[in-house]
């Protein structure tokens, strides 16, 4: 089970805010108004934090269903990192795939979140941001599919960009903008190992 700090901090003021309400209800509380007032302030904390808890589960099951579908491995996992596992990591990459563990694309914290925030958009303007979120798991797909070539799976992404957008939800329309959007804006920018002439890669 995916636990972070985050799943901690939740599952206390879930416990906190229930028994505000137990305190509330039989009127056990010193000061009825501090004892109301406890009550909102844990359940506003529970609210806050299951809802970036949700959210942080949801990008990771569908980007996990979009990695399936782009990298034809029907066991493919995608892990989203915690914030906290991420302050040791000085690589600068937005997700990877390791050579110990091929079926699992791994995503920084940063990324999920940022595709998280996509994911419970309507979806019509998505940030740069989010437009590069979306692609890094359409680029990791095909690493866990078993290219560890750059460019070739640079390649390969931009041609899976809109199927892995309409998986996770996504209008055709607006799934076919992204992809644009990334190959316009983003792609060009990439270092030098991940740029090719895609029309040599098969």
């Amino acid at each position: 089970m995916d636990v972070g700090t985050l799943t901690v901090v939740v599952a206390a003021t879930t416990v906190l805010a229930a028994r505000a309400v137990v305190r509330v209800v039989r009127g056990s509380a010193s000061f009825p108004a501090l004892g109301v007032a406890a009550l909102v302030w844990w359940l506003a904390l529970t609210a806050v934090g299951g809802y970036f808890e949700l959210r942080h589960h949801h990008a990771q099951a569908a980007a996990t269903a979009a990695t399936r579908l782009a990298s034809g491995v029907p066991d493919a996992q995608v892990v989203c990192r915690r914030a906290g596992a991420d302050w040791l990591d000085l690589s600068g990459t937005l997700g990877m795939v390791r050579y110990d563990d091929p079926q699992t694309s791994i995503l920084r914290a940063q990324t999920c979140a940022r595709l998280g925030a996509w994911l419970w958009s309507t979806k019509h303007a998505p940030s740069l941001d989010e437009v590069v979120a979306v692609h890094v798991v359409s680029h990791e797909a095909h690493h866990v599919a078993g290219e560890f070539d750059e460019g070739v799976t640079e390649c390969r992404a931009l041609r899976s960009d809109t199927a892995v957008a309409e998986r996770m939800g996504a209008s055709p329309v607006q799934a076919q903008a992204l992809a644009a959007r990334y190959v316009a804006e983003a792609y060009p920018y990439q270092r030098d190992e991940y740029l090719r002439d895609c029309s040599t890669v098969p």
